[in-house]
């Protein structure tokens, strides 16, 4: 017999790897990509031929994924989603498509943003394409220069967008009413009561994607409102922003903490192994925001922006965000 390699495994068995994943049901995920159940069957015993795992356990309530699993799931849906990517490229090119779209909008906002949307342009048919962007020096400059078609923005003070209401659209989509702390597994701060005092008694990395780089995080906001000494995290020997996967790497091998809106921290914490996420009580909540607005998100365009669909395009994003942020 053969030796079998990584390079055996298909795309298709991928595929079925990560619905299994996220329906935890093989009949389901048959009838979802239209192909027979033997065949969902047949990939998925392949898949743990390749990797030499049983990948799912079988439980009353479907297939559950096993810690292997978990760590493997992010790869396969980056693979599924550049797949997805390469076919759309390719049918768009032959349909002649647009001039691409920019779009901006933070790693941490939007869980599978870019396979929702590829999804929504594919169902669709429109001959659109699409660049994400994920970093900006000076976001409003660039979308006022046309470098960014849209952008999806955070922020809790709304009165710093006055500067840019003549030039810009200025979209208001929804608050964000969640805390989610954000610590290493075994920190200490776990074996504490969890209030803003105690949060601030550690060293806090202050990770919020605020718009406005003059804009000051909700958290330390409240500490200077309350006399509160908080110590800020060091990331001197980090030499850029600081991603989504490395805020989490960053605070497993830390002492450090977080509190971020964002619900995709939560979605996500089962995957990233060495992290404790939880979502702050509703009482500590209110407490930090009595005195300052939640944080909003926000949808910004430019002021007579033609470009291909992009009344379509800002119709498509509020509806992902609306549906995928909590």
């Amino acid at each position: 017999m053969r030796d079998v390699t990584l390079d055996d495994l298909d795309m298709l068995s991928i595929n079925i790897l990560v619905n299994l994943y996220e329906k935890h049901s093989a009949t389901f995920v048959a009838q979802q990509m239209n192909i027979p159940a033997p065949k969902v069957s047949r990939c998925l015993q392949h898949a743990r031929v390749i990797f030499n795992n049983p990948l799912f356990i079988r439980k009353k309530h479907g297939l559950i994924p096993n810690e292997f699993t978990r760590k493997l799931y992010p790869i396969a849906k980056e693979l599924v989603q550049c797949s997805q990517h390469l076919y759309q490229l390719n049918e768009l090119d032959n349909n002649k498509m647009d001039s691409a779209i920019n779009i901006f909008a933070s790693d941490m906002l939007i869980q599978h943003f870019p396979q929702q949307l590829s999804r929504e342009i594919y169902d669709a048919h429109l001959p659109l394409s699409y660049k994400l962007h994920t970093d900006s020096d000076n976001i409003f400059n660039e979308i006022k220069q046309g470098r960014i078609d849209l952008a999806i923005l955070s922020e809790s003070n709304q009165q710093r967008f006055h500067f840019y209401v003549d030039s810009l659209d200025i979209i208001p989509l929804m608050q964000l009413n969640h805390l989610y702390l954000v610590c290493g597994l075994n920190h200490p701060l776990l074996k504490q009561e969890l209030d803003l005092e105690t949060i601030a008694s550690y060293p806090y990395l202050s990770a919020v994607d605020l718009a406005i780089p003059s804009s000051v995080d909700p958290f330390l906001l409240y500490c200077q409102q309350h006399k509160l000494l908080c110590q800020l995290a060091n990331i001197d020997d980090i030499d850029c922003k600081l991603t989504f996967h490395e805020i989490y790497q960053f605070l497993a091998d830390s002492n450090s903490v977080t509190l971020l809106p964002y619900n995709k921290v939560f979605d996500q914490s089962n995957l990233l192994p060495g992290l404790h996420v939880c979502c702050l009580s509703e009482i500590e909540t209110k407490r930090l925001y009595l005195s300052q607005s939640y944080p909003t998100l926000y949808l910004v365009k430019a002021k007579g922006n033609e470009s291909n669909h992009i009344d379509w395009l800002t119709r498509t994003v509020t509806k992902i965000i609306k549906q995928s942020v909590h």
